[in-house]
């Protein structure tokens, strides 16, 4: 083919990513011919693929086929379902030692927990997108006040999103908020964090009480503390 109309990601991948549009007829890879119209970026499979397969990309499973595919086709949801448990692949199954070298290092932070990082930051983190200008305007005075009288400081940085206030605690959405806001408390780059909450919000800073993992965390609620 002169001009390629497909990326395959890897050798062992049952599908390919359309670069362009695909019409039915159009040459796809070698043996492979598009049987249906296929969107720009979306999935064609190489191979025929049987219900109940694994589907590689990345030569890793993304999902699980849901019927019957022919070569050629396009595989998009009512082809391809997630299926929790599907078996991942192994990654460095084999590893090998390599020599010490005598006085090698770097200059990273050593975290109380036994962790390693390599920044020095300081996280000011919003529980809930009410407290988000508070938390931009702390970090730039900071950066602007402090940052210069503590070289070992790489920088106050605000984390800041737009939940948090009136929704549900259940379900998925505040459940990957909480992992998220929890991630970046306990990031061993970061040294320490200021939460800062509202004081109302359903995204309470109580619930981060134990994220840090090795890290201080101050926290404050602008209610309580005048608004």
């Amino acid at each position: 083919m002169s001009e390629a109309r497909v990326v395959v990601l890897s050798a062992d991948d049952d599908v390919g990513v359309a670069l362009q549009a695909l019409a039915p007829g159009d040459a796809v890879a070698p043996g492979v011919v598009a049987v249906e119209a296929i969107p720009a970026g979306h999935k064609v499979a190489l191979k025929p693929i049987p219900r109940g397969a694994t589907v590689l990309k990345y030569a890793q499973p993304i999902g699980e086929a849901l019927v019957d595919v022919a070569v050629g086709a396009h595989v998009h949801v009512d082809e391809l379902g997630f299926v929790p448990g599907t078996e991942r692949h192994a990654v460095a199954r084999s590893t090998r030692p390599l020599p010490r070298i005598e006085g090698a290092g770097f200059r990273g932070y050593r975290r109380s927990d036994g962790r390693v990082g390599t920044r020095n930051y300081i996280g000011v983190v919003a529980s809930v997108n009410c407290s988000v200008t508070v938390c931009r305007r702390i970090a730039e005075e900071a950066n602007r006040i402090l940052l210069p009288k503590y070289p070992g400081i790489d920088g106050f940085v605000p984390i800041v999103h737009g939940q948090g206030c009136g929704s549900s605690t259940a379900g998925e959405g505040p459940a990957i908020l909480r992992r998220t806001l929890a991630g970046h408390l306990g990031h061993p780059n970061f040294a320490a964090a200021l939460l800062v909450g509202l004081g109302c919000e359903v995204n309470q800073i109580a619930l981060y009480a134990k994220a840090g993992r090795g890290g201080a965390i101050a926290a404050v609620a602008i209610q309580d503390a005048g608004g």
